[in-house]
């Protein structure tokens, strides 16, 4: 019922009529969903607001909508009724094997415990007849002001707000009997060992161990903190040992981790989990076992708690570097963490000031008593995640982990010392041959002898904080002629490591750095995108060009690439969604094989060698352009690509490819899609397809209405499939027009229905197609359709982020960064009317040019058509 009255906070109160709460924030450049928003949890509703800026109106506006929130809600007959049907779609949203999955573990972990019958979404005969009274009692008994706490961050005047607040919430009091705080005592019954199994074709394979105990609520104590910082440290070394088992040639498991927890507020839990194959539990679970008692009985090594040390402390300083400059956003989530778990608030330099105080009288031996004292295993529980099916499991798993108990282990011999990293030479210095700035988006642009571009925006919105974006090639563009698969298998280049370095040796040479193993493709380049701090910047150019020049390739990567690949077919069909992903994207753009998947597509034969030979002579040569944005040197930016990127052999001078010429071909109107899926019986999808002929880079302009023109699509489908019928939780209408493969251009209608409402709500979809093409489009349903972009776009304007993507390409397509200036995007969406949205409505919304896709539950056929 909380979760329900979170609903009704946006249908109506004493001061603001049904159906303009949303409105209102919109109109002010709100969107829900992102900018504005709530949930429930066990403990509490979040209602909150993101604003865009901090006008006195915006400000004044939101404090009024939050009062009336907490206090002033009417829960109109009517709009509960209304609202009854959206929170059983979004019931049903939830309903799938995962949520059934999660609901047997707390079962199994917490059995009679009150939190796990009371989740927040409730259940099915509750909401189908709870009355307006139910609801109205427990709003008036819990919805106080000795229950409320208010967290605002921003650029404001906190004496003017604090009179604001007050002027505001002065006088809101409760009604009636305050509610009771539950009886949350839970004391955990001692069990014998003991295991729980879920199986599910398409749920993956796990096994997870459990030792519960007591719940201890600890006070937030400096020694309660160091005693969670050398826990961190164990559990860090921990990860490093299941890495190495699942790196190892014949691996027990797929992947591992380890965590301690309070569950629930009712007890605490020590779990280690590893991902398995199919019917391979056995070998993981003993596996954790022997590893988790080598811990218990042996400890760690010096050189285990050295590497986490780094690796604690390089993520602390680099958040007490960019305490400064915090967002709003990160800055109420931490102080909702704090609320929440009675934790003092504490700014980052205070945690590094704390750690460095301990850290030195880290040495394995209290690590060790730290994890005998929160990790011991006693009386241990077993939760089996199968996907085929294992009759009397459930007996075998406790045996198996009393057979492992009996094999002696040793401990860990103390292991090599790091290795330096070998990628720090790569030729003579380049020399610049182009340096110059341009002044109306203030960006240096550099050019190297070789041919290497870069590009640079120094900004002082993070500190301590650079964003990297490297460029090589022309990515997937370049493989089109290649063998299908190849693309897929550039998702396991990076686990190869490098030729003198295993990813294991990696992770330990790099421990403590703020840098990213990661490159990767695009649709159209080679690289990645990079989160660093100025002093890592050389290391992670260092480690970029590594790979994009020594890959190690090796075997075992590629077989885990392969396996992973093989059990992700189960799941290609497991919900609506999914199986569109896989199937129906395909079907939908002719059978075009560079998107969607298919096991019959062959991938699995790829190897190694196939992309080395494919991808070698392209990386060897390729243009590369790399941007650079944030808290930077220019100078020393430039010395560091001088000395890696800069000194590599010659590169072409342009890069070849940046669209397809291999243009998309849309599937025929009025040719429906109908897929089938192996999920929930009362879930389904449809989805209307309309096809748009619009050249990204010819005409912007067309975009930017298209945009606006699905905007206020969604606004209508809210309207009617969620808030008049309430058939959908989540309706939803926009837009795609891709630069780099002609053809692919649409706009969208789609929404999770019950089977039965399919035909209804696509009927819904056409009608709203139809209001549009008939100019049907108010004037508030434009402002509210275009007020949050332009709202976004003055956030761009302090994001690194944006910079960096306008940047990335600003030498070898320089017109790119023309159509992205801001001042650009904002003329062009203020020119938008709405005639040129009834124009474009006619010309692509036809109700005789769009595409029927349905995924419908397997039992509703015809199927997979």
């Amino acid at each position: 019922l909380s979760h329900f009255i979170e609903h009704m906070a946006f249908n109506g109160s004493k001061n603001v009529p049904e159906g303009e709460v949303v409105k209102s924030l919109e109109r002010l450049g709100l969107s829900l969903g992102s900018e504005m928003n709530a949930s429930t949890s066990q403990t509490d509703t979040v209602y909150s607001l993101d604003l865009p800026n901090n006008s006195q109106a915006l400000i004044d506006q939101s404090l009024l909508l939050l009062r009336e929130v907490v206090g002033e809600l009417t829960f109109d007959s009517e709009a509960v009724e209304r609202e009854r049907r959206i929170v059983l779609a979004e019931y049903r949203r939830g309903a799938t094997f995962e949520q059934r999955r999660r609901d047997q573990q707390l079962e199994f972990l917490l059995p009679g415990a009150l939190a796990i019958a009371r989740m927040p979404i409730g259940n099915p005969r509750t909401l189908e007849t709870v009355g307006r009274e139910a609801l109205v009692s427990l709003y008036r008994r819990y919805y106080r002001p000795q229950r409320a706490i208010l967290l605002i961050v921003g650029d404001i005047d906190v004496a003017v707000l604090a009179s604001k607040i007050i002027g505001r919430f002065g006088d809101w009091s409760g009604q009636g009997e305050a509610g009771k705080d539950p009886d949350l005592s839970y004391a955990p019954r001692q069990r014998q060992p003991d295991a729980s199994t879920f199986t599910q074709a398409e749920g993956g394979d796990s096994i997870t161990v459990y030792s519960p105990a007591p719940f201890d609520e600890l006070n937030d104590t400096v020694a309660n903190r160091r005693e969670g910082g050398l826990l961190a440290l164990a559990r860090g070394a921990m990860l490093r040992r299941f890495a190495r088992l699942a790196d190892s040639e014949n691996p027990p498991f797929r992947s591992a981790s380890m965590s301690y927890f309070g569950l629930l507020e009712t007890v605490d839990v020590a779990t280690a989990t590893a991902a398995v194959r199919p019917g391979g539990w056995k070998n993981g679970l003993q596996a954790l076992e022997r590893e988790w008692r080598r811990a218990l009985l042996y400890g760690f090594t010096e050189s285990e708690i050295a590497e986490q040390v780094a690796v604690l402390r390089a993520s602390k300083q680099a958040a007490a570097q960019g305490e400064i400059s915090r967002t709003t956003e990160e800055l109420v989530a931490q102080l909702l963490v704090a609320v929440r778990s009675d934790q003092v608030f504490s700014p980052p330099s205070s945690d590094l000031a704390r750690f460095e105080s301990w850290v030195s009288e880290a040495t394995p031996e209290l690590v060790q008593v730290v994890f005998r004292n929160r990790m011991k295993v006693d009386r241990p529980l077993f939760f089996l995640s199968t996907s085929i099916p294992q009759p009397n499991v459930e007996t075998q798993i406790p045996a198996a982990w009393t057979e492992s108990s009996g094999i002696a282990v040793a401990p860990l011999l103390a292991g090599n010392p790091v290795a330096e990293f070998a990628y720090t030479d790569f030729g003579p210095v380049g020399h610049v041959v182009r340096d110059q700035r341009l002044a109306t988006i203030d960006t240096r642009i550099v050019t190297f002898a070789n041919g290497v571009r870069l590009n640079m925006k120094k900004t002082a919105f993070q500190k301590n904080s650079v964003l990297v974006s490297l460029r090589v090639g022309e990515g997937a563009l370049g493989l089109e002629q290649a063998p299908l698969g190849l693309v897929s298998l550039m998702g396991a280049y990076t686990a190869g490591g490098l030729e003198k370095h295993s990813v294991d040796e990696l992770r330990s040479i790099l421990s403590g750095r703020t840098v990213q193993g990661q490159f990767s493709i695009s649709p159209d380049a080679f690289g990645g995108t990079y989160s660093n701090t100025p002093d890592d910047l050389q290391l992670q150019l260092q480690l970029a060009a590594a790979f994009m020049m020594h890959a190690g390739y090796r075997p075992e990567a590629e077989r885990r690439w392969r396996e992973n690949i093989v059990l992700s077919w189960p799941r290609l069909d497991a919900n609506a969604q999914s199986v569109f992903a896989s199937r129906g994207s395909r079907m939908l753009l002719s059978g075009d094989r560079r998107f969607g998947s298919d096991p019959d597509d062959g991938v699995i034969y790829r190897s190694f060698t196939e992309l080395k030979d494919y991808i070698g002579p392209m990386l060897a040569d390729g243009a590369v352009e790399i941007a650079i944005v944030g808290d930077i040197d220019e100078d020393d930016a430039i010395a560091a690509i001088a000395e890696t990127f800069g000194a590599l052999p010659g590169r072409k001078p342009n890069f070849l490819l940046h669209r397809s010429d291999r243009p998309v071909s849309f599937r025929a109107p009025g040719d429906p899609i109908v897929l089938g899926h192996t999920g929930e019986h009362d879930q389904a999808q449809v989805s209307l397809y309309w096809h748009v002929d619009i050249d990204p880079e010819v005409d912007p302009q067309a975009v930017r209405v298209l945009s606006v023109l699905a905007s206020v699509m969604r606004l209508k489908i809210t309207a009617t499939v969620r808030e008049e019928l309430g058939v959908s939780y989540a309706p939803s209408a926009s837009s795609t027009v891709s630069s780099t493969y002609p053809g692919l251009a649409y706009v969208v209608a789609g929404s999770e229905v019950k089977p039965e409402d399919a035909d209804k709500v696509s009927l819904d979809f056409r009608a709203i197609a139809a209001q549009l093409r008939a100019g049907e489009i108010s004037g508030d349903e434009f402002k509210r359709a275009l007020a949050p972009s332009l709202e976004q776009l003055h956030l761009h304007a302090s994001s690194n982020s944006y910079w960096l993507a306008v940047i990335s390409e600003a030498q070898s397509r320089p017109d790119s960064v023309d159509r992205s200036k801001l001042s650009v995007v904002e003329a062009g969406l203020r020119a938008v009317t709405i005639s040129d949205l009834v124009t474009a409505a006619n010309r692509w919304l036809g109700d005789d040019k769009f595409v029927r896709a349905t995924a419908m539950p397997i039992r509703h056929g015809p199927l997979n058509e």
